[in-house]
């Protein structure tokens, strides 16, 4: 009779076998925490575009309907950062600029307030929109020498991740609108 000699795993193999399986399970962990933190951070800069985009893009809607008449209290450096007065005159009323101070975030204010006299909109009462409460942490608007506007817009995420703070920054130039010969010609025309 043949004595059939089993094999079996030693120790030592389910130990080396054990190592390797955590090495592998380890790289998996650190690879899938760093994709989180991507996709974490990706999400912050498509919220922040998006809140910054939304604050430029009311700046720039009434300043390109201004009716030439745009007021603003700027420093030394001819900047607003939003402790004086911002405001622009367009039809049908005016529009104040504002930044409030809430712990170490900002949130920008627009406050129109309609004008009585001689508009072609309906009058109601003064509207307030606020923007960029999430993650606003500084907005300065510069006057330069051509006479367009600088904005620039920075937003932080100070969230608990231990990535630390994540930030993001946006400059935009608004042109305000400017009468041409052309345009002074046609009104010239049509008032005689």
């Amino acid at each position: 009779m043949q004595m059939i000699k089993k094999k079996a795993m030693t120790l030592v193999e389910i130990l080396i076998c054990f190592a390797i399986l955590s090495v592998v399970l380890g790289i998996i962990i650190i690879m899938m925490s760093r994709g989180a933190t991507n996709v974490k951070r990706g999400s912050f800069n498509a919220l922040a575009a998006n809140q910054a985009f939304w604050i430029v893009s009311v700046i720039r809607s009434d300043i390109s309907r201004s009716i030439g008449d745009i007021e603003a209290e700027l420093d030394g450096e001819n900047t607003w950062n939003g402790d004086t007065e911002f405001k622009v005159n367009i039809e049908g009323g005016t529009a104040y600029y504002s930044l409030e101070k809430n712990g170490n975030k900002m949130t920008f204010v627009r406050k129109f307030v309609p004008s009585s006299s001689g508009t072609a909109f309906v009058v109601s009462d003064s509207k307030r929109q606020t923007f960029g409460d999430e993650y606003l942490s500084d907005m300065t608007i510069k006057l330069n020498d051509d006479n367009s506007y600088l904005i620039s817009i920075t937003m932080d995420d100070t969230s608990k991740s231990s990535s630390g703070i994540h930030n993001f920054t946006w400059t935009s130039s608004i042109y305000p609108p400017v009468n041409n010969g052309l345009n002074e010609y046609w009104v010239s025309t049509l008032s005689n």
